[in-house]
């Protein structure tokens, strides 16, 4: 049974529970969703309607809840049956898998450069893990009898190494990280023509398990 059907047949199982139980009174106690002042562009991941995910929250998966992922607020929120927008308590968010990504709600730990606590992408798990942070700043600007107001984005990532976080903003900084194997991962990265700049998620994973293969 590969990934896909395992996940089908949890995803049956847990359909068939909810239909039966009617569970959802966990998912829906929740303080209300805030609405946002009028802006140019959204702040969600993606888009700004509710999309159908995957998310375990209290030890209980939903296959189909209706979510959306708020970047300025880091807040993930669910649409209720009754067209409530419901936030949900993050310490309760297992995992969701919203728009092909994996997101996990990380409190700050006790290892050396921990980044803050909030909503990560699960970019890589293995001896060592790469999450990525989105963020979304809220940009006023102001003129005679006009006020604009807009999003702008920015994108963070971080290697988890031996119990120590490493910002990583370039391929220096990954190479860095993961010494003594410098020059044989700029032979691997320049026979695959990765590039941090292009496709930073690409290069970060596909460096960091050829560093996991030649470092066992």
């Amino acid at each position: 049974m590969n990934a896909q059907e395992r996940n089908e047949l949890v995803d049956s199982a847990a359909v068939r529970f909810l239909q039966t139980a009617e569970n959802f009174s966990a998912l829906y106690y929740g303080f209300e969703y805030e609405g946002l002042p009028r802006t140019l562009n959204h702040p969600y991941l993606k888009n700004d309607d509710y999309t159908k995910a995957r998310l375990v929250y209290k030890h209980i998966m939903y296959p189909e809840a209706l979510l959306r992922l708020d970047l300025y607020r880091d807040e993930l929120v669910v649409r209720s049956p009754g067209f409530r927008n419901i936030t949900l308590f993050p310490e309760n968010v297992a995992f969701a898998e919203l728009h092909g990504k994996h997101i996990i709600y990380r409190p700050k730990d006790e290892w050396p450069g921990c980044p803050p606590n909030g909503y990560y992408f699960l970019l890589y798990e293995g001896d060592c893990k790469i999450f990525e942070k989105r963020i979304a700043l809220l940009i006023e600007k102001t003129s005679p009898g006009l006020l604009e107001r807009y999003f702008e984005f920015s994108t963070r990532y971080y290697l988890l190494k031996d119990n120590v976080y490493y910002q990583i903003r370039n391929k220096t900084g990954l190479l860095k990280a993961l010494t003594p194997y410098k020059k044989e991962l700029k032979r691997f990265i320049s026979s695959r023509k990765l590039n941090f700049r292009n496709d930073a998620e690409q290069f970060l994973i596909l460096t960091v398990n050829e560093y996991e293969r030649i470092s066992k």
